[in-house]
């Protein structure tokens, strides 16, 4: 029973990475079950017996994403410009991210984001909140404006400055990136 546990686990994490990569580059819509199949090794019913459909991996690949990134970059509400600096380095070292949130905005714009998005949104929000009543974050804009704001300059110039690119354009874009969140943020 244990080995064919670890051996469901093993499939599932295989059709997961396949998926992710897949899913990346070419969205919903462009992915194919084929090629998800022959790259995790495993055969295509494998994604309809834990899955149910492509639309299911799919849902399932976005949400681990979402729950990865949430748990890898942990919000830090005392020292927002840090965390905007650790989110543009999680997302610079994974760039199927943002690719995979791009492609759900584009071709599921009217679904609701995942439970675990909703969920850590509202506790990022109301950490922001505890940080502004503490005087330690400005209150110029509500938490529920100033999480957005923060998330969506995290990842600005992440797909210029790649990867390969040199650690110098990375750290330059860090810093500015930083400062102006603290230049938002500070009271």
């Amino acid at each position: 029973m244990e080995l064919t546990v670890k051996r469901s686990d093993e499939t599932k994490r295989r059709l997961l990475e396949a998926a992710t990569a897949e899913f990346a580059a070419y969205g919903i819509a462009g992915a194919r079950v084929d090629r998800i199949a022959a790259n995790s090794g495993c055969n295509k019913q494998a994604i309809y017996a834990y899955y149910e459909s492509k639309e299911g991996l799919y849902e399932a690949v976005y949400n681990a994403m979402v729950v990865e990134t949430i748990t890898s970059v942990p919000i830090d509400a005392a020292d927002l410009p840090g965390y905007a600096a650790r989110l543009f380095d999680h997302y610079r070292t994974h760039p199927e991210v943002l690719r995979l949130a791009f492609w759900f905005q584009l071709e599921r714009p009217a679904m609701a984001p995942p439970q675990a998005a909703i969920d850590a949104s509202r506790d990022k929000i109301v950490a922001i909140r505890s940080a502004q009543e503490a005087g330690r974050v400005s209150r110029r804009l509500a938490a529920e404006h100033l999480l957005p704001l923060i998330l969506r300059m995290s990842t600005v110039g992440v797909s210029d400055v790649s990867a390969d690119s040199s650690e110098a354009a990375a750290d330059d874009l860090r810093r500015a990136l930083a400062e102006a969140v603290a230049r938002i943020v500070l009271p």
